[in-house]
C-alpha cells in the first residue's frame, strides 16, 4: 500500500445568521385600530332578531260598571253694571199774591246742601183770596243722579219773586249711586264643566264603552258623575301590545312579536 505525504488541510467554520428586518409601524398601528373599532361595533350592537308587526281583532271582556263623580267651583266672571238712579219728589208752591202764576217747566231750584232739584212740567198757581193762600204741586226731580239727591223734607225753601213759595213738603228719594255686581255667566259654567269632565278622564283612564254622563247638579259648585263600562281581553303571551281600541263589541290592537324560525325540509 502506497501511502503520500499528507497535504495540509484547512478547517472551515461557517456561521449562519438571519438578518433581523423592522417592519414599518403604520401597518400595525391601523390593524390594531381595526380590529378596536370592529370589537366595539360588535358589542355595542348585539345581533337582533327580527320583528313582526300586526293588527289583530279580539272579542272585549266586559267588566263591572264603576262609578266616579267629580265637581269644580263656578267661579263668577260676569258683571253687571247698575248705572245711577235720580231722586224725585214733589214740590209744593205757594201763591200769597191776589194775582195767579204759571211756573215753566225745568226751573230750578237749590236744596240746602247744595243739590239742584228741576221741575219735570209746568205748573199753575192759583191767586190767593181771603181763605189762604192759593198753592199747587208738582213733581221734580234732582239734577244730579246719585245718592246724593235724596232730600228730607224742607231741605228746598226759595221764593220765586216776592210771592211765591216753594218747598218739598216731602222727601225726595230713589237716588242711588251706580255699582257692579258680579253673576255667574253660562260661560262660567262651561267652563267649571269641562274643568270636572277632566278630572273625569283622569280618574276613568282605561279601555272602556263611552261613559253615561249624569246631569250637571249646579249651586255654588258643579258637579258630575260618570258611570263606566270597562272592558278587558286576552292575547298570547308572546304579543307585546302598543295600542288598543274599542270597535263595536271587540278590541282592534296593535301588536308587535318575534316570529318562530320557519323550518326547512330537505330530502
Amino acid at each position: 500500500m502506497y501511502h503520500g505525504d499528507d497535504e495540509p488541510t484547512e478547517v472551515l467554520h461557517i456561521y449562519v445568521v438571519r438578518e433581523v428586518v423592522t417592519p414599518p409601524l403604520l401597518p400595525i398601528v391601523l390593524s390594531v385600530l381595526a380590529l378596536s373599532v370592529f370589537l366595539t361595533f360588535g358589542a355595542l350592537s348585539p345581533i337582533q332578531q327580527p320583528v313582526a308587526r300586526a293588527v289583530i281583532r279580539v272579542p272585549a271582556v266586559p267588566l263591572t260598571i264603576q262609578t266616579f263623580t267629580a265637581q269644580a267651583t263656578i267661579i263668577p266672571t260676569g258683571i253687571k253694571v247698575y248705572p245711577a238712579t235720580t231722586a224725585h219728589g214733589i214740590l209744593t208752591i205757594t201763591n200769597g199774591s191776589v194775582i195767579s202764576q204759571m211756573l215753566p217747566a225745568e226751573l230750578t231750584f237749590i236744596s240746602s246742601s247744595g243739590i239742584s232739584v228741576m221741575t219735570d212740567a209746568a205748573v199753575f198757581v192759583p191767586a190767593g183770596n181771603a181763605n189762604g193762600y192759593g198753592w199747587a204741586q208738582v213733581r221734580a226731580h234732582a239734577v244730579t243722579s246719585g245718592h246724593g239727591g235724596n232730600l228730607s223734607p224742607y231741605s228746598i225753601n226759595s221764593v220765586v219773586g216776592s210771592s211765591i213759595y216753594v218747598r218739598n213738603t216731602s222727601s225726595l228719594y230713589g237716588g242711588r249711586d251706580s255699582y257692579s255686581v258680579k253673576y255667574v255667566s253660562s260661560l262660567d259654567k262651561q267652563r267649571a264643566l269641562l274643568q270636572a269632565r277632566g278630572i273625569l278622564l283622569n280618574k276613568s283612564s282605561g279601555l272602556h264603552y263611552p261613559c253615561s254622563e249624569s246631569r250637571p247638579r249646579i249651586t255654588g259648585v258643579i258637579e258630575i258623575t260618570w258611570r263606566c263600562q270597562f272592558v278587558n281581553y286576552h292575547i298570547p303571551a308572546f304579543y307585546h301590545v302598543t295600542a288598543a281600541r274599542l270597535s263595536g263589541k271587540n278590541l282592534i290592537i296593535d301588536v308587535w312579536f318575534i316570529p318562530r324560525p320557519a323550518r326547512t325540509w330537505v330530502k
